[in-house]
């Protein structure tokens, strides 16, 4: 009889393996029981994590969620979607850029930026929940929030009018103009053009952390994030940062 519960380590995360036929009722059961065996093994780490094997519904998702959290030391900080082209877009720009030679991409870097009407954005009416995904050439607006596990990639900048706490990448084309803003300014990971920064809770081991500008943020003021020097920065999106890039 095959296991109705497989739970399979890589470098940066797991990989849960449900049986596609049996009822979710003694699925679920069985999730607790086998991260409780493993708890000891998988130790006090943040993880990401693939389901394969069977697809499950949101509330299908958090009572997993529910049940690893109940049953080992792990948290889980999104749910990745490996089916989805928007995933793999991100992987894909990831290694280029990591592969491309510094020098050679700044004698280039007109060839290499594409060009973006500013004028025009993509509106999307919602929040985007884990494995969902925008992708498109123009700046994008987000009526909602960004949770763990969503991506959105734009050409040109991103403006999200609720919180970010999932993948945004602006300037995928190359522009380093580009910037991405929220009312709630906490990502997994943000990518401007050829830079990068990740959460200080998601991963130690991250190349460049989510830096803060100025400290004294206070409550629901937006933030942006935008390249300075080379790096990742965040402040708040008010008169001072408009004047600085001329909006």
């Amino acid at each position: 009889m095959s296991q109705l519960v497989t739970i399979k380590g890589t470098r940066s995360g797991i990989i849960l393996v449900l049986d596609p036929e049996v009822d979710f009722s003694t699925l679920i059961k069985e999730v607790g029981e086998k991260f409780k065996e493993a708890s000891s093994f998988l130790g006090k780490n943040n993880m990401g994590m693939i389901i394969r094997g069977r697809k499950l519904s949101e509330s299908e998702e958090d009572e997993v969620l529910k049940s690893i959290k109940d049953n080992s030391m792990l948290t889980i900080t999104c749910i990745i979607d490996e089916e989805s082209d928007i995933q793999r877009k991100f992987e894909d720009v990831a290694a280029s850029n990591d592969n491309v030679d510094p020098e050679v991409n700044t004698n280039k870097k007109a060839d290499s930026v594409v060009n973006v009407d500013q004028n025009s954005a993509l509106i999307y009416k919602g929040s985007l929940r884990s494995g969902q995904d925008i992708s498109c050439e123009q700046s994008i607006v987000i009526l909602g929030d960004v949770k763990p596990g969503a991506n959105v990639i734009s050409y040109g900048s991103i403006f999200i009018l609720g919180e970010l706490r999932g993948n945004a990448f602006a300037g995928a084309g190359g522009d380093k103009d580009a910037v991405v803003m929220a009312l709630g300014l906490n990502p997994l990971q943000v990518r401007i053009a050829d830079s990068i920064a990740i959460s200080p809770e998601s991963e130690k081991s991250a190349k460049l952390k989510l830096g803060r500008k100025k400290p004294s943020v206070t409550e629901n003021e937006p933030e942006v994030a935008y390249i300075e020097n080379g790096h990742i920065v965040k402040s708040v999106y008010g008169s001072s940062f408009l004047r600085q890039f001329n909006m």
